[in-house]
């Protein structure tokens, strides 16, 4: 099933940024710390780490999970990832400092995935078995991840090809042939940037 072009939109977010927050000084926020990996323009794979600041009394109501459990991360993408905005009602997130209008739904609705949805460095987020996303609350305790998202070779497929797959299953399933084929890519990526 193909994902909405959205999914595989560029990140916005700064390459050099060390601290996220889509709306900064409007409402108390505690940092997060989301550690993922990337693949560069080049093919390459790099581990990231930023501080995410999600709003006060998030990590009082997430509990802990293990590497592969979701926990609060809705999705991961190209661009970022978002956690689930319905813990905003879990703890009585006021949303009238962001509100020009407080009768505007789709504006409200902006705002409710605004305040938990975050674009991170790095030119291609991945997220699999090998390489998960993880988010660890102000205390260091997992409380999300995800791994269902693009590999590394999922990745070097839409680069170079615009094949919107993610070869999870493949990794999972036959590493033997997943290295095979990503051998293949890299080399087709150094072809490219040599410009063969």
């Amino acid at each position: 099933m193909m994902d909405s072009p959205n999914t595989l939109r560029r990140s916005t977010a700064l390459d050099e940024a060390t601290v996220l927050n889509n709306y900064p000084g409007r409402y108390p926020t505690e940092d997060w710390t989301a550690r993922y990996w990337t693949v560069t323009e080049r093919g390459d794979l790099a581990q990231r780490q930023v501080t995410v600041q999600l709003p006060q009394g998030f990590g009082d109501v997430c509990t802990p999970v293990a590497v592969g459990r979701a926990g609060c991360v809705r999705v991961v993408r190209r661009w970022g990832f978002g956690c689930y905005p319905e813990i905003l009602n879990e703890i009585d997130f006021d949303f009238t400092p962001l509100l020009s209008n407080p009768d505007d739904d789709a504006e409200w609705l902006a705002h409710y995935f605004g305040v938990v949805t975050f674009d991170l460095p790095g030119y291609f987020v991945i997220a699999s078995p090998t390489h998960p996303f993880l988010l660890y609350d102000p205390d260091g305790v997992l409380k999300g991840s995800y791994t269902e998202w693009r590999t590394h070779l999922g990745a070097l497929s839409y680069i170079v090809g615009g094949l919107d797959v993610g070869f999870v299953g493949l990794q999972v399933e036959d590493d033997r042939l997943y290295q095979q084929a990503l051998g293949y890519l890299l080399q087709a990526v150094g072809s490219l940037r040599c410009g063969h």
